[in-house]
This record gives structure tokens, sequence and C-alpha cells, in this order.
């Protein structure tokens, strides 16, 4: 397989850079135009230089021992015009003529993270996720790799795209000894963005958790069962993201420095923790809601109790009521003078004695 040689990445970064901390993605300040289709920038390792370019002048840097980064925008163009703007080298590549395919680019929330390898390319589609408006949407960023050439393909604004270029040329100036960095730099901030996400959703797991002990009323189970649905949401974006970054780490390529690909396994084990934390809200949730059930359940049951103590009181009474209300000509009690004040001081006999052996009993 051809490809380029790249020396292990620097090791100054190190693994604390894995932990990564949840925070606003913000409109970055880059050397490349931020309103041009398609925009290029090279890289210098040897010299710590960069710089915008033309994509004309691609060929001639890559040439000159530079490594390139090209940033496309697909939003609002057309293919065929965008394949006519890049350099020949990359718009001939099969993972980006599968890029620039419309059907390629639709029904993005229901694309997951993958890896494509080519003889000569390497095709990594991240899927993202975005919190807004109380709903995951799904943010893809393709990523081919080739020799001396690393390009990215977004559809309009990208929250992943907008954190590398925020920081990625103090971490080049800082730490990265080969263009493999770059590669490293996406995934930091994928797994920054997923973190970000799990973050906003712990609290309102909280949140619902509170509520559902105060009360378990239409509205607190209309938001528990959004929360949940995005966790889910989370989850599905998360999971193919940790088996791209196996199936990366296992397959070794020149393409990718091995320092690199060493750190890369360090991230899979905290897309683990993230999918842990996924499964641990769910838990929470889940718990809580058979709490909220539970109290419900107990609640009702104590009502039910009164209301058949009550029925079990009044039930002779209702007998009595029922005997003496029959329309018989020949009934002795109905002409005893005293009769009414019999009635009376039988049901109360009736009624002391039950709510005393009912209360003994614990039922009242």
């Amino acid at each position: 397989m051809r490809g380029i040689f790249i020396p292990d990445m620097l090791h100054t970064k190190g693994q604390e850079s894995l932990m990564v901390t949840a925070h606003t993605l913000e409109m970055p300040h880059t050397t490349m135009s931020a309103y041009s289709a398609v925009c290029a920038e090279f890289l210098d390792f040897r010299d710590k230089s960069h710089g915008a370019i033309t994509i004309d002048e691609v060929s001639s840097s890559i040439a000159a021992g530079r490594f390139v980064w090209i940033d496309t925008n697909l939003r609002d163009q057309k293919y065929s015009d965008l394949k006519q703007e890049l350099p020949e080298r990359l718009a001939n590549q099969t993972p980006v003529l599968k890029i620039l395919s419309s059907e390629y680019q639709q029904n993005t929330d229901d694309q997951v993270s993958s890896l494509h390898r080519t003889d000569s390319a390497l095709h990594i589609r991240l899927v993202g996720a975005r919190d807004r408006s109380k709903t995951i949407i799904s943010e893809v960023l393709d990523i081919v790799i080739t020799e001396g050439l690393f390009a990215t393909f977004s559809e309009g604004s990208c929250g992943v795209l907008h954190a590398v270029r925020r920081d990625y040329i103090r971490d080049f100036e800082q730490h990265a000894a080969t263009p493999s960095f770059l590669l490293y730099e996406f995934w930091d901030k994928q797994i920054e963005q997923f973190l970000a996400v799990q973050g906003c959703l712990d609290q309102e797991v909280e949140a619902t958790r509170i509520a559902l002990r105060r009360a378990a009323d239409e509205a607190t189970l209309t938001k528990l069962a959004d929360v949940s649905g995005r966790l889910l949401a989370l989850r599905k974006r998360v999971l193919p993201a940790r088996r791209v970054l196996e199936e990366l780490v296992s397959r070794k390529t020149t393409l990718v420095s091995e320092a690199t690909l060493q750190f890369l396994a360090k991230m899979i084990d905290t897309l683990e923790r993230l999918l842990a934390d996924i499964t641990a809200n769910r838990e929470i949730l889940e718990s809580a809601m058979n709490f909220s059930l539970t109290v419900m359940t107990h609640r009702t049951n104590l009502t039910m109790n009164r209301l058949a103590v009550v029925s079990t009181i009044f039930l002779p009474l209702t007998f009595l009521c029922g005997v003496y209300g029959m329309n018989f000509e020949v009934m002795p009690e109905t002409e005893w003078v005293h009769g009414y004040k019999m009635f009376w001081i039988v049901s109360a006999i009736i009624t002391t004695t039950l709510t005393f052996v009912l209360r003994k009993a614990r039922l009242l």
C-alpha cells in the first residue's frame, strides 16, 4: 500500500490530554478562509511554519515536503463544481468521489461513524452529537487521509471542526511532530463534544429524578421520556465511534504514526467510561421511575384499604336498612313504640364493635 512514512508523534502532550472538560464550542481563529467552499493550508513540521495556500499550490507544497490540510464546505455547493475545485490527486480518490455524491450526504440522522480503507487513502466519517433545543442532532464530518494530504468535508457549521481550528495551531507549534496530530485533534474534539452533551444530560437526569420524587405527573413523565430518548441518541453516536477507534487502532497503517495510534487507543477507554455513564444515567432514570410508581402504588393501596374499611363498617348497617325498608305487611318490629331508637342503638353497637375490631387488627 502506498503512503507516507510518518514518524512518531511527540509525547509531550501526554495522556492527561485525554481527560477533557466539557465546554462551549466557539468560532475559532484560523488562517484558513472561513467563507470559502474549499480552502487549503500547509503545515511544515521541519520549521513549524504554516499558512494558507491556493488549491493550485497544493501539489507543489506536497512535493516540497509540506503537509497540506484541505477543508471543504459542502453546504449549498454543487458537487460537480467542488470536484473541479479540488486538486486532482484528491478529487480522484474513491472516498472523495463517494463523499461528493448527493446520496451519501442525505439522511445524516441515520448515519453513524465509520471507517473505510483503500490502497492509498483512509476515510473516516465522524458523526457527532449536538444538543439543540432539547434534541440531539447529528454533525457529520468526513476525513480523508492520503499521501501528504489531510482533507475534511462538512455540511455547513461543524462544532468539532471549529474546535480543532481554535486550538490546532497552538498544538502544532508546541507538541506536534507528524501530520498524524491532526487526526488526534479531531478525535480529541469529537470526544469533548460527546462529554459536553453528556454533562448537560447529567444535570437533566438529576433534575428529572428530583421531579419524579415529588410527583409522577404528565409533565414529569414527558420530561423523563425526552431525557431518556436523548441518552439513547447519544449512545447511538458514541458506540459506533468507539468501534471505529478500535478498528483504526487494531489495523496499523503508514498514514497514521504508531505513537498516534497509542494515543487513540487510550481514547477508547474514555469512550468506554462515557458509555458506562450513559448506561448509569438510564438506570438512574429507571430506578427513579420505579420508585415513583412504587410510591403511587402504595398510596393507592392505602386509599383502597380505607375505602374497604369504611365499606366493612357500613355493610351491616346497609343490611339493616335493606331489611326494614321492605314493604311487608307483617313486620312486628315496625309496630314497636321504641323501634326507631332500637335501630340506632343496634347501629351504634355494630359500628363501635367493628371499629374496635378493625383498629385492633391495625386495619384502621
